[in-house]
């Protein structure tokens, strides 16, 4: 029972490579797609009759070209006819082809390439069918119907592929947008809006457990003197001066932002006070070591340095609360004779 499943197998299999092939020498040489030459083009990849590929390739070779009453003719002469075998056995060997090619319309959902209504309207010709010709003009219908959902479905995914690089363009436009909301535009850290938003976002992750954190509030000292004496333009470019220097010690999980004027806010994550202490104290120290002169006059600006406050978030405090202790210890340091960091009550 096996054996001649196998060769049925087989056989339809071997009759699909050939339709496969037929329909690209088709294409090859730009012959319509009607049944005529579908059928010739099968028998001639077939090799079953010589005389038929020799007078094919002659035909192909012409000048003339092919024609539809030259196809006729090879297709009276070879395939009905030429090679001994009846109308109802060249049918029969088309629709293997035919079933064959129906098995590869299935796709992995079990749904077919073709519509439900259109396939039962072909198997249903097909069961009636006595003429080969109309057989090959059935699984010419499938093949263009399942041409047309094969180019449908490279336009949606085309469409899709742009659909989705307007996403992503959009997505990334958005990022920048929201980049460019949180960000100061003269030093280039990060601006008061963004730091509320991270300031809010340490505070609930240090009421719900996780690691604490401590806050450094930075000034830089006597900057109005610098700003009546030089001018606004130095005054910026010591603005810019100071943030690098600061952004130099930030660790990965630092957050440094321009609060405003001339004053920088540090969220320290995980740092206990002894630790925050210590990196205000470096900040400091960098700071006071930092040296500027006017670019075109070369006009010493003169020692550049900051004081600052430390406090230590307290579970449940809110981030107004927070910021004021914090703000009151830079005040004292200021207070205090400047260029000193001061923690908070």
């Amino acid at each position: 029972m096996t054996e001649p499943a196998t060769k049925q197998d087989s056989a339809s299999a071997s009759a699909a490579e050939h339709l496969r092939l037929a329909l690209s020498m088709m294409g090859k040489h730009g012959l319509p797609p009607i049944p005529i030459n579908y059928a010739l083009m099968y028998f001639y990849v077939s090799g079953e009759d010589l005389d038929l590929n020799e007078k094919i390739d002659e035909l192909l070779d012409s000048r003339s070209g092919w024609t539809p009453e030259a196809a006729q003719e090879l297709f009276d002469c070879h395939v009905c006819q030429g090679d001994g075998r009846s109308n109802e056995a060249l049918r029969e060997e088309l629709l293997a082809t035919v079933a064959n090619i129906l098995g590869m319309l299935i796709d992995l959902s079990g749904k077919t390439a073709v519509s439900n209504d259109k396939l039962e309207q072909h198997i249903e010709k097909l069961a009636h069918s006595k003429d080969p010709q109309e057989v090959l003009s059935v699984a010419t219908d499938i093949i263009s119907e399942t041409r047309s959902m094969v180019d449908q479905a490279r336009q949606f995914e085309s469409t899709l592929l742009d659909t989705t690089q307007e996403i992503e363009q959009l997505k990334d436009e958005l990022f920048n947008a929201r980049r460019q909301a949180t960000m100061d535009a003269l030093t280039g850290l990060n601006n008061r809006r963004g730091f509320d938003e991270a300031l809010k976002e340490a505070i609930g992750g240090s009421n719900e457990g996780d690691g604490g954190f401590c806050l450094l509030m930075i000034d830089i000292d006597h900057f109005k003197n610098i700003n009546d004496t030089h001018g606004h333009l130095v005054g910026d470019k010591v603005l810019v001066g100071v943030a690098k220097m600061l952004h130099k010690f930030m660790r990965g999980n630092d957050f440094l932002a321009r609060y405003g004027g001339e004053e920088f806010a540090v969220l320290l994550r995980d740092t206990p006070i002894t630790g925050a202490f210590s990196v205000a104290e470096n900040l400091r120290k960098g700071i006071e070591k930092l040296r500027l002169k006017h670019v075109k006059t070369g006009q010493q600006i003169g020692q550049v340095t900051i004081s600052l406050g430390v406090a230590c978030h307290r579970k449940g405090e809110q981030a107004d609360d927070l910021v004021g202790r914090c703000d009151k210890a830079l005040y004292r340091a200021k207070s205090l004779g400047r260029n000193r960091t001061v923690l908070a009550d």
